[in-house]
């Protein structure tokens, strides 16, 4: 255990530190302010109860892993820089509440080391947690969520992990296999058309540290390729999004992707115009096994549904 006047003075060109099952508690996190380039942070399996707003000052910080934090009451403030979050599953509805808050955020990760299981619901084919976060997610204003310029340094697509085994059936294209391909409505395109949002079930976990990254954990990453493709000559579009976990055991999980159609567009430099030609759309997830896949077409005038749907849960 650390003494209460723990510093690191002496330390503060740091980049990663790994605090993790140290028995701290709420008092006791005050001399990280004086790590102002910390990049990556792990306080899994401690004791507090809530984080104080000094890990919101530090500026530098990207990674941030508060796993098995059983204790802990609500998300702590968070630095603008940061852009990775790992927590457990019961912090899981107010973390995407907070979402907009914190604009390099690109992947959520949750995990559940309290074995307690979620309530599942004949409609949901799946944890109605899962069902209400993503709900919840999609009922905000997309263009508020995502940047809408692929110049700025915040992200563009935003990833959610959940521990889960299936995909909720709302998703309105569904298959299984190792990829998924979907032939597009005709006309599938119009002013209010915002995204896609992709969902496999999958396994991830037990990751190996990578010494190039700089990064003490050992994180399992993986990344969703999404495709639009026309049957005659214009240029395939695509964009990846990360999705992982910093579990150190192997299991089941939901991978949820949000992908904005202007994130490949403004890569391609293709015009709005020609969208309605590319009249397929795939979806891989490379070096996985993929049980199963969803793909639901965004549009404005679904973010009523969604909220009338968080409210009856």
């Amino acid at each position: 255990m650390l003494p209460s006047s723990w510093e690191f003075h002496c330390l503060r060109k740091l980049k990663s530190l790994d605090l993790s099952g140290c028995n701290l508690s709420d008092n006791q996190t005050a001399a990280l302010m004086n790590l102002p380039s910390l990049l990556e942070l792990n306080l899994r399996r401690n004791k507090f109860i809530s984080l104080p707003d000094i890990i919101s000052r530090l500026s530098q910080l990207r990674y941030l892993n508060i796993k098995q934090c059983q204790e802990l009451k609500e998300l702590p403030k968070l630095p603008p820089s940061i852009e990775e979050l790992y927590a457990e599953d019961f912090l899981a509805k107010q973390s995407i509440a907070k979402l907009q808050m914190y604009p390099r955020l690109n992947l959520v990760s949750f995990t559940n080391y309290s074995f307690v299981q979620q309530s599942y619901t004949k409609e949901s084919n799946g944890s109605s947690v899962l069902d209400e976060i993503l709900g919840s997610f999609l009922s905000h204003d997309m263009d508020n969520v995502v940047q809408s310029s692929l110049n700025c340094d915040y992200r563009v697509t935003c990833s959610i992990v959940f521990p889960e085994c299936a995909i909720p059936t709302w998703f309105k294209h569904q298959s299984v296999g190792e990829k998924m391909l979907l032939e597009l409505p005709i006309n599938w395109y119009n002013d209010k058309f915002k995204g896609f949002a992709i969902c496999c079930a999958t396994h991830m976990g037990a990751g190996v540290l990578n010494p190039d990254s700089g990064l003490s954990k050992k994180y399992d990453y993986a990344f969703v390729k999404a495709k639009l493709i026309c049957k005659d000559d214009l240029e395939v579009l695509e964009k990846e999004c990360k999705v992982g976990t910093a579990s150190r055991t192997y299991g089941s999980c939901v991978c949820f992707v949000y992908i904005p159609l202007y994130a490949s567009l403004q890569v391609s430099g293709t015009d709005f115009g020609k969208i309605n030609q590319y009249s397929l759309f795939e979806a891989s997830l490379h070096g996985r096994i993929v049980r199963q896949w969803g793909v639901h077409l965004i549009y404005e005038d679904e973010r009523t549904l969604f909220a009338k749907k968080i409210r009856k849960s």
